[in-house]
């Protein structure tokens, strides 16, 4: 028995040695989980926190930027309601404004008091630079009259950009529009009903068609004829298709005919001149690459194909001599 005393207490010191280490192993587990659990709880607190913190700047750069737009609106609406602008411009500005996907409401007067303040100020500008410069009164008579047509043409061909790009989201998104709209009248839903979940829909990939759809279910819902708000849907984007699609509406409330029929034949349509819109521009694509191929890759063709032979051509003559 003394004899297995050494034996026993060796094992006894590796039992204890194990059971430590289980318990150390333990308490680092549960160390471990505790921070991954902090972490995971700090992680959610900011991915809570950081959206409000970035609301809160957006907010307050927003607010900064309608303060700084609030004298150029004050003055937009002055001039917009004065004789200096007619009636018949005013309405111009607004179907500009609606036509480039804006608020008349808010953008007509920005618009007409960015106008004012460029009339003034870039010819200012422009004169004072020429007097910086010391330049000739020629010169800087066509440096005023530069900042004066800048001017006159800058604001417009910015809402023209503007309006382009409304044009073609809305060109590009009217075709599923349709398909959803089809969808939801053979699914028994009303027009209004019908056109307002098209407008839910779309609002994640394409927002001018949601923002039409939306405008258009408010005019339905609020205008005693409902023809009205159709052809204002037209009026207001110019397109084409929409057009055809205010022309088919109407005719549908107006004779009863099937909603989901008559959408079906014009999504049809649609798509059929969407690739034929497609096919033409494919077809006009080998006359627009003449330019840039006798431009850039010929000349860099000759130079590949001719230069070796110009080289030793000119190493020829120049050892003859």
């Amino acid at each position: 028995m003394i004899e297995h005393l050494p034996q026993l207490a060796t094992l006894l010191l590796a039992a204890g040695a194990a059971g430590g280490a289980i318990c150390l192993a333990i308490f680092a587990a549960a160390l471990l989980a505790q921070g991954a659990e902090d972490r995971d709880l700090s992680g959610r607190l900011k991915s809570v926190i950081r959206p409000a913190d970035h609301a809160t700047t957006a907010g307050a750069h927003r607010a900064v930027g309608a303060l700084l737009l609030r004298p150029v609106l004050r003055l937009g609406e002055i001039l917009r309601d004065s004789a200096l602008i007619s009636a018949q411009e005013t309405e111009e500005f607004q179907r500009m404004m609606s036509a480039a996907g804006l608020d008349p409401r808010r953008a007509v007067p920005l618009f007409i008091g960015v106008k004012a303040l460029l009339l003034v100020a870039l010819p200012l500008a422009a004169f004072g630079l020429s007097v910086m410069r010391e330049a000739e009164p020629m010169q800087a008579t066509l440096m005023v009259t530069g900042g004066l047509a800048l001017a006159v043409m800058a604001p417009n061909r910015v809402a023209g950009m503007l309006r382009k790009s409304f044009q073609n989201r809305l060109r590009k998104g009217l075709p599923d529009a349709l398909d959803l709209l089809v969808v939801a009248a053979e699914a028994g839903l009303g027009l209004e009903t019908a056109v307002d979940r098209v407008a839910r829909e779309m609002a994640g990939s394409n927002r001018a068609i949601a923002n039409e759809m939306n405008i258009l279910v408010q005019e339905l819902r609020m205008l005693p004829d409902r023809r009205t708000a159709l052809d204002r849907l037209a009026e207001r984007t110019g397109l084409e298709g929409f057009k055809r699609l205010s022309a088919t509406l109407s005719q549908t409330l107006r004779y009863g005919t099937p909603l989901a029929q008559a959408l079906r034949v014009l999504a049809s349509e649609m798509r059929t001149e969407r690739m034929l819109r497609l096919e033409e521009k494919a077809i006009k694509l080998p006359t627009k690459l003449i330019g840039p191929l006798i431009l850039f890759i010929l000349p860099a063709l000759f130079i590949a194909l001719i230069g070796p032979s110009i080289i030793e051509i000119g190493n020829s003559f120049g050892g003859s001599k």
